[in-house]
């Protein structure tokens, strides 16, 4: 099986010049019913989006990058906003974004992280990331074994939180 190194810049387009940060004022007389997410996921629902489709959002800054108590590499799909402190990728021929995703969250990216008080994944470090990728081909063979995985993993933690929600409830 052979892997070819890339920059990550090699394989990726990013669309951080479309992300808007927007005050806790400014969202809330903008609620809604798209997601608007930042570094670890889902921080507000608004009025409307900016961005249609699946996309690749990468933590910029937070003390998550350092302890990796979640993922930093989170995926987003539908109609969506993201604001300033998440990095927002698109895939290419070469990189099944889904792959890069878990490829991501299973790297050690300390080398790429600056700041000493404010952990900080720029974009220039973001697209310097050295990755080794098999062909794509093989790529999505791996996603379609994972993901179905992924999913049932995601839809127990989900049932999970709600039970046990009902047995605080309950008590």
């Amino acid at each position: 099986m052979k892997f070819n190194t890339y920059r990550l810049s090699e394989v990726i387009t990013l669309e951080d010049a479309r992300r808007e940060p927007l005050s806790a004022e400014q969202r809330a007389a903008r609620k809604g019913i798209y997601p608007y997410y930042g570094a670890q996921g889902v921080v507000d629902y608004l009025d409307d989006y900016t961005f249609v489709g699946d996309k690749l959002l990468v933590a910029e800054d937070g003390e998550n990058l350092r302890s990796n108590k979640q993922p930093i590499a989170n995926w987003a799909t539908g109609k969506f906003r993201v604001n300033n402190h998440a990095h927002v990728l698109c895939g290419s021929p070469f990189c099944n974004l889904r792959y890069l995703c878990y490829l991501l969250n299973e790297m050690n990216l300390s080398a790429y992280i600056t700041g000493s008080t404010q952990p900080k994944l720029s974009q220039k470090s973001l697209l310097n990331i050295e990755i080794s990728l098999p062909s794509r081909n093989l790529q999505d063979k791996i996603v379609s074994f994972i993901q179905p995985i992924d999913n049932k993993v995601t839809c127990l933690t989900r049932t999970n939180g709600h039970l046990s929600e009902q047995f605080v409830l309950a008590a």
